[in-house]
């Protein structure tokens, strides 16, 4: 059989996909990245953090408003630095490096799906992902979270590519033929599945014979350090949760499938009984030592310990010597540990936890977390079932539960620290819409149009948030509202290719309609909020009054850590009125910002020749703020 003309088809599809990929990605992610101010609080803190440590030299000890920062580890500043050290200090180069590693990680959902599933479900998967609300967001903003996330995904794609050369070119059992099965006749062309050019050259030989447990963990540790070295980023990305969780999921992975050998083997028998019963049993099953040691040494976990520590602990050895202890017990403990048991920055959600991480992660996937729920209701019903690419199913199944089981169980709980598994909620979401698509599922119309209605709900509950925020906030941007009719249109045109039958046709709509409203949302909305923010406006204002000449800046009832990244210098911050009016005499060009309500108080202290320089209304907020100083 001539293989030229399917492995040019392969190629030609990845190769377009990709390209599509990249295109939608480029738009979200890089239009008019750098033509809008920091947001406050976290994207200025980080921001200012990086400059201080460029301006310095400085490559080990991360520092805010020249003050220690123990919030984050230092991946994140080493991607700043090198932006600014190659376009400048500038929001663009504050979050170059997120949109690019927020294509990286595009890419490789897009390669894990097509190595967990097909070709399909990972541009599905890939295009979903990139029109996530929350990851679009996070996407374009100069914080940690797209390291944690490209790495997290990389460090499982990794894995999967592994697992997937020792399988014939897919995880899953059920896309190839392991030699011990291969029947005596040839089998007709049309009954094998085809293969890509890389799956083509990576089908082993010898390897297929071993159990098909076994073939689910490297070959050895040279083939697992990938994965490792993965983890070691993300855990200078964010803290030893970029290498615990990801060795927890793939632990439990393995454990469970054993288990599920096991039973097809009859080595050990189905858990009977009461619920409760069968509930224990099985977990007892699961978590056999022999089963735990067994995954353990398949994982080559020691080795691959040895390979993190190798890649992160110099940097965190560095800054506990630099800073005598301070940054690791400052992170360590009070980040970390005290995050996990007591509620920090009133990050607390609202009483019942869990039901806060539902929410935040319907409204982080918005719009496709409409369908959400039937999606998770199918991958139920295909565990049930015995489906095709069982082992693919369980393995996002693992990485999705996991993750959001520990940060529900956390006292500190923020919408981002379920990103990581963004990746996998689109694998569970496209596979469910292949599926649909080919009219492979059991929810049927009904179900699914009632999805497109709660979209509809989506959009108009978004026309009429947007008119208000944009009324209180950017009285001259009211059309933002308008932002909730993309979602209202594409829900009642997917309804009717839904009559109609035309289930393509309605993915289709879907897809367009989701890219658009992010594309709006993160890449054209925040080029007309830059007017409305009041650090950048404040810094220009006391350059303009000190006429070029050094200044200082000061605030007093009020700070912003986005006045410290526009100032390019230390904010002092005062305490008292008379703080303040020694302040304003210390130097020719000094500046307080305070808000409008403080200037009586501080009037008898201050000396005569000190005004109000200007005024903007504090974004995001009620109050009107001043600026103080002499103009010369």
């Amino acid at each position: 059989m001539d293989k030229a003309p399917v492995i040019n088809k392969d190629m030609t599809l990845l190769l377009r996909h990709q390209a599509i990929l990249g295109v939608v990605a480029i738009l979200i992610f890089f239009t008019n990245l750098g033509n809008y101010a920091l947001f406050n609080d976290d994207e200025a803190k980080n921001a200012t953090c990086g400059a201080e440590m460029f301006r310095r030299g400085d490559w080990i000890k991360p520092t805010f408003n020249e003050e220690l920062r123990t919030d984050k580890p230092i991946l994140t500043y080493w991607f700043m630095l090198t932006a600014f050290k190659m376009y400048g200090v500038s929001e663009f180069s504050a979050r170059l490096a997120s949109s690019l590693l927020a294509l990286g990680t595009i890419l490789l959902t897009y390669h894990l799906g097509r190595k967990l599933y097909s070709a399909e479900i990972g541009f599905l998967a890939g295009l979903i992902l990139a029109s996530c609300l929350l990851f679009s967001v996070v996407g374009r903003a100069a914080t940690p979270d797209s390291s944690l996330v490209f790495f997290v995904t990389l460090c499982f794609a990794s894995y999967v590519w592994v697992v997937a050369r020792r399988r014939g070119g897919n995880f899953s059992e059920g896309d190839f033929l392991p030699v011990e099965s291969t029947p005596t006749e040839p089998a007709p062309a049309d009954a094998l599945p085809e293969k890509t050019t890389e799956d083509a050259a990576a089908t082993p030989s010898v390897e297929s014979n071993l159990p098909l447990s076994g073939m689910l963990v490297p070959a050895n540790w040279k083939f697992a350090a990938p994965t490792f070295v993965a983890m070691g980023l993300a855990v200078l990305a964010k803290g030893p949760v970029g290498f615990v969780l990801p060795c927890v999921i793939i632990l439990l992975f393995l454990l469970i499938t054993r288990r599920e050998r096991d039973l097809e083997s009859e080595t050990i028998k189905p858990a009977e009984g009461r619920w409760w019963r069968r509930w224990f049993l099985t977990i007892a099953q699961i978590f056999r030592p022999r089963s735990i040691v067994d995954a353990i040494r398949g994982m080559h976990l020691f080795i691959g310990l040895g390979i993190v520590a190798a890649i992160a602990l110099p940097w965190y050895l560095a800054v506990g010597i630099k800073t005598n202890g301070e940054w690791l017990r400052g992170f360590f403990l009070e980040h970390n540990v005290q995050r996990a048991l007591f509620a920090r920055e009133n990050h607390t959600g609202f009483p019942f936890y869990q039901l806060y991480q539902l929410v935040a992660i319907h409204l982080g996937c918005f719009p496709w977390s409409v369908f959400l729920p039937l999606a998770v209701y199918q991958m139920k019903d295909r565990f049930e079932g015995g489906a095709r690419w069982r082992d693919s199913d369980r393995l996002v199944a693992c990485w999705s539960i996991v993750w959001f089981i520990v940060f529900s169980l956390v006292s500190t709980r923020l919408p981002n620290y379920l990103l990581p598994i963004y990746p996998a909620v689109a694998l569970i979401l496209a596979r469910y819409f292949y599926d649909w698509e080919r009219e492979d599922v059991d929810v049927g119309v009904y179900e699914f149009n009632l999805c497109c209605r709660a979209l509809w709900i989506g959009g108009t509950v978004m026309v009429v948030g947007a008119y208000i925020t944009a009324f209180l906030y950017a009285a001259d941007d009211q059309w933002f509202g308008l932002i909730g009719l993309i979602p209202v249109v594409g829900a009642f045109v997917a309804a009717k290719f839904l009559d109609q039958e035309k289930r393509a046709r309605v993915m289709q709509t879907l897809l367009v309609t989701s890219v658009l409203l992010a594309f709006v949302i993160v890449a054209i909305a925040p080029a007309r909020i830059i007017r409305y923010q009041d650090s950048p406006q404040f810094i220009a204002d006391a350059k303009r009054f000190s006429k070029g000449e050094d200044f200082i800046i000061g605030t007093y009832g009020y700070f912003r850590p986005s006045v410290a990244f526009y100032a390019g210098k230390k904010v002092t911050v005062l305490q008292t009125s008379p703080q303040v009016a020694d302040f304003l005499a210390s130097h020719p060009h000094a500046f307080v910002i305070t808000p409008l309500n403080k200037h009586n108080e501080l009037r008898e202290n201050l000396r005569g020749d000190v005004s109000e320089l200007s005024r903007h209304r504090d974004f995001l907020h009620r109050d009107e703020l001043i600026l103080l100083g002499r103009n010369w």
